[in-house]
């Protein structure tokens, strides 16, 4: 497979356009990580988009916005985190490159999809990330403690992922999806939103929700209205 070059210097230059903090340590793995992804994906259609500046724009680009997003949660230091329905690293991989507390599992049951994935944790070596390739109801049965945090982007109805996510997140844990739309006004009890962010990529509106059990929401909620008063 032809390997398609990633300018640094144009690099540079796109992320610094996003808004989005990205330290410079974070450009050199991004841009294998790009290579790669380009590589990969003319023998797979791991993804969409075809080149790398495509790819930045429309997929890296949340996962920069989402570091900042996480790090104003009232998350523990070095939180455990699931990504459920990984895909081809996104927005797992170049978030960890710029987001690097706890432990992250990304959860994928297409084996193209892992295989890539666990090629690039070969080359990358990123901060305790990890890969799990099999159903989550798999990943879920190996897992002795509760998450801090799950993510999840076009995994499955949102609906349907909090069914999911409920017994396997701690009492003050957070439940992160990644939408095109801003999250509803009638969740269900006991789950409430405690944190929302929007912004703009490739033109179009994009939205983080945090859902918690309402324990949680209204100590995240009471957090970050402390923190918006410093």
């Amino acid at each position: 497979m032809q390997r398609q070059s990633v300018d640094r210097k144009e690099l540079a230059s796109l992320v610094a356009a996003t808004g989005a903090e990205v330290p410079q340590t974070a450009l050199e793995p991004l841009a294998e990580y790009l290579e790669m992804l380009c590589q990969w994906n003319k023998a797979m259609n791991l993804v969409g988009p075809h080149t790398w500046q495509d790819i930045l724009a429309r997929l890296v680009v949340d996962s920069f916005h989402l570091a900042g997003f996480l790090d104003k949660l009232d998350l523990p230091e070095s939180p455990l985190s699931w990504d459920l329905g990984a895909g081809a690293g996104l927005p797992g991989i170049p978030l960890r490159m710029v987001w690097p507390r706890g432990a992250y599992y990304m959860v994928e049951v297409r084996e193209k999809r892992a295989l890539f994935i666990s090629s690039v944790l070969s080359r990358l070596q990123l901060p305790s990330t990890h890969i799990f390739r099999g159903p989550v109801e798999h990943f879920f049965q190996g897992q002795y403690y509760k998450a801090d945090c799950i993510l999840s982007r076009a995994f499955m109805p949102w609906r349907q992922l909090l069914e999911l996510a409920a017994p396997r997140l701690q009492a003050s844990g957070v439940l992160i999806v990644l939408a095109l739309e801003p999250a509803p006004g009638d969740l269900p009890a006991p789950w409430r939103l405690a944190a929302q962010h929007s912004y703009v990529a490739a033109g179009h509106g994009r939205w983080f929700w945090a859902l918690a059990p309402s324990a949680a929401s209204e100590r995240l909620t009471y957090d970050a209205a402390m923190h918006g008063t410093n």
